[in-house]
């Protein structure tokens, strides 16, 4: 966020059945990220470079990897991000809550939309 101080987390959740992590912030803003949605936004250098990557050519062959991202685990980092691994895939991916609250799928559809 720029001028204002991004919300912290007051609840966080994760739903291995619905393959989601659920965040309720101190502003009352509730959040659900699916996993494969958190790995397609990663940002590890490595994801972020493959995303920069993707962005710059379409047609660009990047690694594949078969089936859903699968939960593997999630450790707090200080207070103020979520180490959140996925099974088989990246392990690197630190997701400060500035940065999940700047991509809240539902904030993304709706600058989609306009």
């Amino acid at each position: 966020m720029s001028l204002q101080e991004t919300p912290m987390p007051v609840d966080l959740t994760v739903d291995k059945t619905t393959r989601e992590l659920r965040i309720e912030w101190a502003d009352g803003r509730r959040s659900v990220y699916g996993f494969d949605y958190l790995l397609g936004m990663c940002p590890c250098a490595n994801c972020s470079e493959k995303r920069l990557e993707r962005e710059k050519n379409p047609l660009a062959v990047l690694d594949a990897f078969e089936g859903p991202a699968e939960f593997g685990g999630a450790e707090m980092v200080g207070r103020y991000a979520i180490n959140f691994s996925l099974k088989g895939r990246c392990t690197m991916g630190i997701y400060s809550f500035d940065y999940l609250y700047e991509i809240d799928p539902a904030l993304a559809e709706m600058r989609d939309r306009f």
